[in-house]
């Protein structure tokens, strides 16, 4: 039993606490949210226009929670449990600094543009929050909340 409750707090399968009375959290959430704005509408969008309401709920939905799971998740959780991954670099840990290069890496897998490259930054974000609450709570609706403003730009003129 033991095992298993350390496994989904490794995982960061846990509840937060006090989320939403946390201010740093609220400011990442708006902040963020009007950067995803901004951007996309200065890039013109990113390819997105024609995409079927599927493919825009699994960037809303699946996507946030897959790979909150895999790079917040496995990657900074194991980490986290090393000497090295612990340690801090500029008030993040080094668990979050690699989860984040690996986030980056990925989004670059399929799209080489600007846009694949500034994903470092939220992902920094994500993996913050993931330090800071043990949760992967914040980072999935970090996650979702930024790809939803991500829509305004890929739709207006």
């Amino acid at each position: 039993m033991q095992e298993s409750i350390s496994l989904r707090a490794q995982l960061g399968l846990i509840a937060p606490k006090r989320l939403m009375s946390d201010w740093q959290f609220l400011v990442a959430l708006v902040a963020g949210c009007l950067v995803s704005i901004v951007l996309t509408i200065l890039f013109d969008g990113s390819g997105w226009q024609d995409a079927d309401l599927l493919s825009i709920l699994s960037l809303i939905l699946w996507a946030p929670v897959i790979e909150e799971l895999a790079f917040r998740g496995v990657v900074q959780g194991w980490l986290s449990g090393t000497s090295l991954g612990k340690r801090g670099v500029a008030g993040l840990s080094c668990a979050n600094l690699f989860a984040a290069l690996l986030f980056t890496a990925w989004h670059l897998v399929y799209r080489t543009h600007l846009m694949a490259w500034l994903v470092f930054v939220p992902a920094l974000v994500f993996g913050y929050f993931r330090d800071r609450h043990g949760s992967l709570v914040p980072c999935v609706i970090l996650h979702a909340a930024y790809n939803v403003s991500l829509l305004p730009g890929w739709y207006l003129p």
